[in-house]
């Protein structure tokens, strides 16, 4: 949308013109970037710290899920942007339920939404 229809652009009133559209891609890139952000920040020292206090504060078991959950954010990162809107907020959820957030389970959650044409929930 050109931002002279909006305001009229009268003589000497092409900085004006200017600063209207560079205002109008601010805002627009703001709306964007709100719903296209990378892959969620999860706290992963938090959650493997309490997955391995199940276990009797096992350090093996701490150092095999941090290994894992670094995994599957790596693989995530390379289709995160590519993901509907509905089932990254829909998996972030899912991921954050149980506490500081584990992206083993936002994987799982994304592989589930995405396996069928509807998605596993309808959040596809």
């Amino acid at each position: 949308m050109k931002c002279s229809y909006i305001f009229r652009v009268e003589e000497g009133g092409m900085l004006r013109s200017i600063l209207c559209c560079v205002s109008l891609l601010a805002f627009a890139g703001a709306v964007f970037a709100a719903d296209f952000q990378g892959v969620p920040e999860y706290r992963t020292k938090r959650w493997c710290k309490e997955v391995a206090n199940v276990s009797g504060d096992s350090k093996v078991i701490y150092d095999g899920c941090v290994r894992h959950e670094q995994s599957a954010r790596d693989e995530l990162m390379g289709s995160w942007s590519t993901l509907p809107i509905k089932t990254q907020r829909w998996c972030d959820e899912v991921a954050k339920a149980s506490g500081p957030g584990s992206y083993s389970l936002l994987k799982y959650c994304v592989g589930e939404e995405t396996a069928s044409p509807e998605g596993a929930t309808g959040h596809k």
